[in-house]
């Protein structure tokens, strides 16, 4: 393997390279009124023990995985143990069943595994009454209306990491993280080796090169997670790495010549599929793709060709000319492929609002499922877009699917789009709206079917660089990668455009979560946000294009 690669050089998209962090998760204490408690990820052959009590007697809860039932049992006035065994994966949701007259359940916790995870200790809770109202508690034993308490997810089975490296001095010491909990240690040889590790940690994957010292540098070959090869090179963290007289900040390289860190992506990688490496891409310009594109770009989106009411405005009626188009050049180009959008509450086709819920519901799933059958090389796709309430959330997936709408969509998509990484997207999450989608991104999130957040980026020119960098921060808090997914100056003066590019894409750029950028148009004059492009349509740079293309190494 080369010593280094960097950003502006590498288009191989095969490996996961943000910075994926775990949610924690812990047992429920407690539900008032009908109600869900969403916990964890269970891997095969869990054991789950439900510590619960009801009010009256008499309360039905059931234990469902994936909304799949596993058990359900009837309570006493004390606390009785319940307990089941399961296969199953993905999400484990208590839910009381029969909630009326003087009936309540308080769950105590929940062990998954051996691990005990307690209610209180649970940020989000939608069945708490409290300021009068019915959701939006957190952090109590118990649940007082229709609602869930969201866990996010785990993985509790063993893990098995391969670590492949070696010093140049021999005496280097090297330690595997899971989020930032040491799992093992290694002293290297100079020749390379395998170093194994087993543990039940989730999130985030380092490998740390702790004991710098004159002739001491090491190198990781790459990493292999469950059988899954991860290469060093492939990734964008890397603070270990000298580059421009200094240590820290590079990427994309085997070497680790200063204390520091390469970051693997996360355990389970973020889905069923790998993250593409960290890309700086745009998109579609009028519907095609320029023969220039390739010269700055390597990630593709399609600006509206991917919106349903572009691709089904005649129900049953298909148009994919569109989607073909961009979908195909980014195969043949080896480049990944952003699929936007799969549910908006704009720009979809207006048959599906006069239908039935049934109807609804069936015309979405068609939707996905038809899309995922063309187009199964997707890396990524903008599952749900602008849903924080105020935006566009779509009403007919609300009236398809009900509360749990987002949840229900990203489950559609993983069940047809096993590999491509599934984003939840909107706009103004950078400035004044962050608490309100975080807010509504928490039950998706903590119900383990998100692996990837977009943050669009229009209208961030009047926005100071500790303001955005402290949104960014709070969004990142989620534990997921994030996607700066629609990002542009809008300013007609070049050197307004210039000095807000220089300003602002180095934080973006830089952020251990952001995994990858899409600006949103780069030709004057074909760019959905006026005086935001970046090249006349003749080719001719802007001062903010020659810059950017200059940091890229383009």
């Amino acid at each position: 393997m080369e010593q280094a690669r960097i950003k502006a050089g590498y288009s191989n998209w095969i490996a996961a390279p943000a910075r994926m962090l775990a949610i924690a998760v812990i047992s429920i204490a407690a539900l008032f009124g009908t109600g869900l408690f969403t916990e964890a990820q269970a891997q095969s052959s869990s054991t789950v023990v439900v510590r619960a009590r009801g009010t009256a007697g008499g309360e039905s809860i059931s234990l469902r995985v994936d909304n799949a039932q596993v058990a359900s049992w009837t309570l006493t006035t004390s606390y009785q143990n319940y307990t089941a065994s399961t296969s199953l994966t993905g999400g484990i949701t208590v839910a009381f069943t029969n909630d009326g007259g003087s009936r309540d359940v308080q769950v105590d916790y929940i062990v998954v595994n051996g691990e005990t995870r307690q209610s209180e200790n649970q940020s989000y809770n939608t069945g708490l009454y409290a300021n009068g109202s019915c959701g939006g508690g957190s952090n109590s034993e118990w649940m007082h209306c229709n609602g869930a308490i969201g866990y996010g997810p785990v993985a509790n089975s063993a893990n098995s990491i391969v670590v492949r490296a070696r010093g140049t001095a021999g005496t280097e010491s090297l330690s595997l993280r899971v989020d930032n909990t040491n799992v093992a240690t290694w002293t290297l040889t100079t020749s390379f080796q395998d170093f194994t590790a087993s543990t039940t940690l989730t999130g985030a994957i380092t490998v740390a090169f702790t004991n710098d010292a004159s002739g001491r540098d090491a190198q990781v070959d790459y990493i292999v997670v469950n059988g899954q090869t991860r290469q060093a090179e492939a990734q964008s963290q890397n603070t270990g790495f000298y580059t421009n007289g200094s240590c820290g900040g590079g990427g994309f390289s085997e070497w680790l010549h200063c204390n520091g860190v390469i970051g693997f992506g996360n355990v389970n990688g973020g889905g069923t599929g790998p993250l593409p490496a960290f890309f700086v891409g745009n998109i579609t310009t009028n519907g095609a793709v320029r023969s220039d594109f390739l010269q700055y770009w390597d990630q593709i989106t399609p600006e509206n060709e991917g919106k349903w009411a572009s691709v089904e405005a005649t129900r049953d009626v298909y148009n994919w000319s569109g989607l073909d188009r961009a979908y195909n050049y980014a195969m043949a180009n080896n480049i990944p492929f952003k699929q936007h959008t799969f549910i908006w509450g704009n720009q979809s086709p207006g048959w599906i609002n006069s239908l039935s819920a049934a109807e609804q519901a069936a015309e979405i799933e068609e939707w996905i499922r038809d899309y995922c059958a063309r187009y199964p090389n997707t890396a990524m796709i903008d599952v749900v877009n602008e849903a924080t309430p105020g935006h566009a959330p779509a009403a007919y997936a609300q009236n398809a699917f009900g509360s749990n709408w987002i949840i229900r969509s990203f489950q559609l998509a993983r069940q047809y789009c096993p590999n491509a990484v599934l984003i939840l997207n909107d706009y103004n999450v950078l400035s004044w709206d962050t608490d309100a989608f975080i807010r509504m991104a928490t039950p998706a999130v903590n119900a383990g079917v998100v692996d990837a957040l977009g943050a669009q980026g229009h209208g961030l020119e009047g926005q100071s660089l500790s303001s955005i960098q402290n949104k960014l921060n709070q969004v990142a808090a989620l534990g997921l990668p994030i996607y700066i997914s629609e990002y542009d100056v809008a300013r007609t003066n070049d050197q307004e455009q210039l000095q807000i590019m220089q300003t602002q894409f180095p934080l973006f750029y830089n952020h251990p979560s952001v995994a990858g950028i899409t600006l949103w148009g780069y030709v004057v004059g074909s760019t959905w946000v006026n005086g935001s492009g970046l090249i006349q349509s003749n080719g001719t740079h802007r001062p903010a294009m020659t810059w950017l293309m200059n940091y890229l190494g383009r």
